[in-house]
């Protein structure tokens, strides 16, 4: 298993845009029931750029961004891809009904994916082995990249404020 943590992939810039992605509200978030499953509880607000089930359709001002900083991180790392799947943001809280999500992985193929935590929060990342026995614990720390390919896992929601969290799935 391939996993790469990275603290120090993007630039200035970019992290200047990352910071002020909430300046002027001008980035729609919408609320979302679930996290995984159907009504699982796991209420949190998303941003879709490049939406799994309509890739195509332009959703988002964000999409060359997000590709701009998947570039970043795969040069830096010598990762190699051909296409993007999914990005989005999403943005957890503790929302007093659950404490983590169900155990997943984001596509029934196989791919690679790229979370970018946008901020310091509690919500660990847990990745798991085929067996579901843990394997990494993930701390979300601002600007800390996380690749993985194809892997089971699950986040905790944050105890107090919020988890933001850029993820983009490939190939």
């Amino acid at each position: 298993m391939n996993i790469i943590e990275d603290i120090n992939f993007l630039n200035e810039e970019q992290k200047n845009k990352a910071n002020n992605l909430f300046e002027n509200e001008t980035t729609p978030f919408y609320l979302s029931n679930q996290t995984v499953i159907k009504n699982d509880g796991g209420f949190h607000f998303i941003h879709h750029i490049i939406h799994r089930d309509r890739p195509n359709e332009l959703n988002s001002n964000l999409k060359d961004f997000s590709v701009e900083i998947l570039n970043s991180f795969c040069k830096k790392n010598n990762i190699k891809y051909k296409n993007i799947f999914r990005s989005a943001i999403n943005i957890t809280f503790n929302n007093g009904a659950v404490y983590k999500c169900p155990v997943h992985e984001d596509h029934p193929f196989k791919h690679k994916q790229l979370l970018i935590y946008l901020n310091d929060s509690s919500g660990d990342t847990i990745i798991l082995n085929k067996k579901n026995e843990p394997i990494k614990v993930i701390e979300p720390l601002k600007f800390k990249g996380v690749f993985f390919e194809s892997s089971p896992h699950f986040h905790y929601f944050p105890i107090k404020g919020i988890r933001i969290v850029f993820v983009t799935t490939f190939n």
